[in-house]
């Protein structure tokens, strides 16, 4: 289903640095990845989809020795993933921003354009769904959705999926997905040494 405005969209890109990889025992966005750190790689990579890049980095700027790109802390702190895209909504300069995980190495260009192509003002949101589930930390959400985040931060609710029940959204099926990203590797997620590890050990660069 083809949008309105499918070569043209402009969004802007925030990525979420501010989790404080708990379970992967170190800061996941300095783990070494193709001769610079993780998050190095991906500011270089989405930089070349778009002329807004900022970075959110949770309660306290970091990584400004590393990166030459707008960097931001949280404006409301200790919300975890919500927290960081209210404060990247407000700093963006277009209507819509792709959201990224930071530790999600292998978003691909072709899933980007296959989400951007979907802005047609109508809705909110643009999430992929993959093995049935919504993934709201590779996805496009408008300005707009910023009000919807201050009600449910009042309510005490700080779940992105709370957020993609209370606005107008597009879901774009995994089949869909599958036609840019057969593999879905867009969609992997670091959450351990293992699974950097093995992920090093099997991927090249795309």
């Amino acid at each position: 289903m083809p949008s309105n405005n499918s070569e043209n969209s402009v969004f802007s890109i925030i990525l979420l640095a501010g989790g404080r990889s708990r379970r992967m025992g170190q800061d996941k966005a300095l783990l070494p990845w193709h001769g610079r750190t993780l998050i190095e790689d991906l500011v270089v990579r989405l930089k070349e989809l778009s002329d807004d890049l900022l970075v959110i980095t949770g309660e306290k700027i970091r990584y400004r020795d590393l990166l030459r790109v707008p960097i931001f802390a949280d404006e409301i702190v200790d919300q975890g993933p919500i927290g960081g895209l209210y404060t990247g909504l407000k700093r963006a300069r277009h209507e819509y921003s792709l959201v990224v995980a930071c530790d999600m190495p292998l978003v691909g260009p072709a899933l980007v354009k296959l989400l951007s192509q979907e802005i047609d003002e109508k809705v909110w949101a643009i999430v992929p769904e993959v093995r049935g589930h919504r993934v709201p930390t590779l996805a496009i959400y408008h300005k707009s959705s910023l009000s919807v985040i201050e009600q449910l931060l009042s309510l005490g609710r700080t779940s992105l999926q709370a957020l993609l029940d209370s606005v107008s959204l597009k879901v774009i099926p995994e089949e869909r997905l599958r036609e840019c990203d057969p593999q879905l590797r867009s969609f992997i997620n670091l959450n351990s040494l293992g699974d950097w590890e093995s992920l090093l050990a099997n991927s090249t660069r795309e």
